[in-house]
């Protein structure tokens, strides 16, 4: 049957019904679209509003002579040969695909005194490699600290705080510390507790050592076993020295952030957002504002990263020594010591050759 047309016009289909008109679905499509665009972007608006807000509580720090250690596109040397971002930059090795950030917990107990960096930790997030890395640097290094004379490590803070730290760092192990964290004596145990603590597996000697040190009242004695550990308890616990000396204390404090990073895993983002409210104020950093973001923009895949840990120096590559006017110190064998970080962070053999035939350690070692 041919379609027909009424008097005024009108046109009907082939089962006579009359063909309706497509303007209105069109503006009520159009109109739902829009309010659909403009509640995402008052969300997004409302979320960056927040973000801003909450990066705001961090303290930020500028540092030029860190910032200034960081790869240039030129005097470059790349080892693969192609372009790659692997390089060795002013006799550092770096790849842009891993962030080396050095964690520092200070000693600072006196007001107005700068303190000694109790722990120094280089943290790795290798994307390269997909892994989270922990690094620790025993405190009583012997090393040559820039303008200053040779002494342990962890004075190069008092001397001249985080931006001596890591040079004298990147100027012992050939490295590339890209970025910074400060956390002083007093937020380590706040952070702590607002986690809601850590549970660790401690022995019966750590826990009567916390009992007795960490000044926790006497209702929250622990024994050995898998306990859970309150801020002042995790405080203490990763200040340990009494048993196993510095050795054993560096693994403790590596214990301490695996857990925090096993629990932030199991946290929905309510409490996240929570935690990251109270906790920033209590961090110093060089990172920037964008690059914060960025990582916590992509933290979900990060922590889910298997986490690695070694420390500095190795058994092998040291000998304890009383040194003059500095006391008990570790000897360090640096070009060793270099060797296993650089094998650690980037898992990269230095034996092999450079493209002119020369081998990757010898940059360091004309260092």
């Amino acid at each position: 049957m041919k379609n027909q047309k009424k008097g005024n016009g009108e046109k009907y289909v082939r089962n006579g019904a009359p063909r309706k008109k497509s303007r209105g679905k069109k503006t009520v499509v159009l109109n739902v679209a829009i309010l659909v665009v403009s509640l995402v972007l008052m969300t997004v608006g409302s979320v960056l509003v927040y973000a801003d807000h909450l990066l705001g509580r961090i303290q930020f720090q500028e540092d030029p002579t860190v910032s200034s250690s960081r790869p240039q596109t030129s005097g470059v040397n790349s080892f693969e040969g192609m372009g790659d971002s692997k390089y060795v930059v002013n006799g550092l090795y770096h790849d842009d695909q891993i962030l080396n950030v050095l964690l520092m917990g200070v000693d600072d107990y006196q007001a107005n005194d700068t303190g000694r960096s109790d722990s120094m930790m280089m943290v790795s997030l290798d994307r390269r490699h997909q892994k989270l890395k922990m690094a620790s640097f025993m405190r009583d290094i012997y090393v040559s600290i820039p303008g200053y004379h040779p002494n342990k490590l962890n004075a190069a803070y008092a001397f001249g705080g985080p931006t001596l730290t890591v040079q004298t760092i990147e100027n012992a192990f050939g490295v590339d510390v890209d970025r910074y964290v400060i956390i002083s004596n007093d937020s380590f145990r706040k952070i702590i507790d607002r986690m809601g603590g850590v549970t660790l597996e401690i022995t019966n000697a750590e826990a009567k050592l916390i009992n007795t040190y960490s000044g926790e009242s006497s209702s929250k004695r622990l024994t050995g076993g898998m306990r859970h550990m309150t801020g002042r308890q995790a405080h203490y616990y990763s200040r340990i020295r009494n048993i196993g000396d510095d050795y054993e204390r560096t693994l403790r404090q590596r214990k301490v952030l695996q857990a925090l990073i096993d629990q932030f895993k199991t946290s929905d983002l309510g409490t996240i957002n929570g935690i990251l409210y109270d906790v920033l104020p209590l961090v110093t950093t060089n990172m920037s504002k964008n690059e914060v973001l960025s990582l916590a923009a992509n933290s979900l895949t990060y922590l889910n990263y298997p986490t690695e840990q070694t420390r500095i120096p190795q058994d092998s590559d040291h000998k304890n020594q009383s040194v003059p006017g500095v006391g008990d110190s570790l000897i360090v064998d640096f070009k060793a010591s270099h060797k296993h970080l650089v094998d650690f962070i980037y898992e990269e053999n230095l034996s092999s050759s450079n493209s002119d035939g020369s081998s990757r350690e010898s940059t360091f070692a004309s260092r």
